[in-house]
């Protein structure tokens, strides 16, 4: 496997081509994996995004901002922390959470996968807050 490589549940990859489906496909995803998450347009911007929290293995709850550009889904959802501080060496210089490079990101994953990814950062992240160190494969932004 090279660092281009992930094992995601196939339930959580849209595979249809029906660029006017993708939206609807999305929530279906985020309805099935993480109901608690929902989209939002923000009043400032116009722009989409997806909100919601997620709880770690520790039981703390993390609300998070899932942004996407106008090249979404051929650009990955930027993940911002909301209202906690994200301080360690796994945050992109614009604040976003480093879930994986953008060159790693495929057409074919989901809003649902980037969720998935945040919530593995989220449980490292605890582990760095507590023992200083971020365990498990690093790679360089």
């Amino acid at each position: 496997m090279s660092d281009y490589d992930y094992v995601v549940p196939r339930g959580m990859l849209i595979m249809e081509g029906d660029a006017s489906k993708r939206l609807y496909l999305e929530q279906q995803k985020l309805k099935t994996y993480f109901p608690q998450f929902g989209f939002s347009q923000s009043s400032r911007t116009g722009e989409l995004g997806v909100t919601g929290r997620l709880r770690t293995n520790s039981g703390a709850r993390y609300p998070l901002s899932l942004q996407l550009t106008e090249n979404y889904p051929y650009e990955f959802p930027y993940v911002f922390p909301v209202g906690w501080d994200s301080t360690c060496p796994h945050v992109y210089p614009a604040g976003n959470l480093c879930i994986m490079r953008p060159d790693q990101w495929r057409p074919f994953y989901s809003i649902a996968f980037a969720i998935a990814k945040s919530a593995i950062w989220l449980n490292k992240f605890e582990v760095f807050k507590r023992r200083g160190y971020w365990p498990g494969n690093e790679q360089d932004h």
